[in-house]
């Protein structure tokens, strides 16, 4: 506004100092620079709110870093912390891999022993199951033996069917039951002629086969020895009528290595001794015949 005043003032000096040309001439300049100025104040009013506009983005964009900034400090606090982290993690996962090496190997070790006590185990199972089969395949050959040795015993001694002689297969054993009545005289152990005949015809089938073991029982009824001489009573007379017995399976081939004799006095009735039917019964030798078994103890003691 100062420099408008000045400008005034010179031009109304002037005005009365030039011409009229001059004058306007002067004036058209006098108004172009108002204008002149007047657009500059705008421009600088304009560059102002420009710069006014530039400091506040500044100052925002300022205050944004800072945030920024601080962002960034706390960003790398949790990085560094990660990191631990991811370290302490690294670490760990190594310590399993190693744990679970190990335990990968002593379960391998472990596998491998297990491994090698089935294959063992297998391995006597089987043996076992091999020596079930021989101890079954001589068990069914016992039986047919037995079964076979029955049904020749029983040929051989058709003739004297119900003459007091029977023949059975009980327990895997073969019973020769043959009463006193057939072989000795009452009190006596001297076989009589009819009883020699049978023995003979037992032995000839016994004497086929030399693994069987025989045994040999005698019997008596319930009532007191009355005989004389050494014998004294049922022990003593059951005893010598099997020794009799057993002497002349001998004399017929038998051998004695085989052979067992005893007595079981009236200790083993087969009936009742209340009359005398049941004691004739009683009066009996029991010819017991037994398969050679020691094949198959040897077998079932290795089982």
């Amino acid at each position: 506004m100062k420099k408008i005043g000045i400008s005034i003032f010179i031009l109304v000096a002037l005005t009365a100092c030039v011409p009229q040309a001059k004058y306007k001439d002067l004036e058209k300049k006098y108004y172009a620079a108002l204008q002149g100025e007047s657009k500059n104040k705008q421009e600088i009013e304009a560059r102002e709110a420009d710069l006014k506009a530039l400091t506040d983005q500044f100052s925002s964009l300022q205050a944004q870093q800072e945030a920024l900034a601080q962002k960034k400090v706390q960003l790398d606090n949790e990085y560094a912390d990660l990191q631990i982290e991811y370290t302490n993690k690294l670490k760990d996962l190594e310590d399993l891999k190693n744990k679970n090496s190990q335990i990968s190997e002593t379960a391998l070790k472990e596998k491998q022993k297990i491994e090698g006590k089935l294959a063992q185990t297998q391995g006597q199972l089987n043996q076992k199951i091999q020596r079930i089969n021989e101890l079954e395949g001589l068990i069914n050959q016992q039986k047919e033996s037995v079964s076979l040795l029955k049904k020749n015993l029983q040929t051989a001694l058709k003739s004297y069917e119900g003459k007091g002689i029977s023949v059975e297969e009980k327990d895997g054993y073969i019973y020769i039951s043959m009463d006193n009545k057939l072989l000795f005289p009452s009190a006596s152990w001297t076989v009589e002629s009819q009883g020699l005949k049978a023995l003979h015809e037992l032995s000839k089938v016994l004497a086929k086969d030399k693994n069987l073991n025989i045994i040999i029982q005698g019997h008596t009824d319930s009532d007191k020895y009355i005989g004389n001489g050494n014998i004294k009573d049922n022990w003593d007379l059951s005893v010598m009528r099997a020794t009799a017995i057993t002497k002349i399976l001998q004399s017929e081939g038998i051998s004695p290595e085989k052979m067992t004799a005893s007595g079981r006095s009236q200790y083993a009735p087969i009936a009742s001794n209340s009359n005398p039917t049941s004691k004739a019964l009683n009066r009996r030798v029991d010819i017991i015949i037994a398969p050679n078994l020691s094949e198959i103890n040897k077998l079932l003691n290795q089982l």
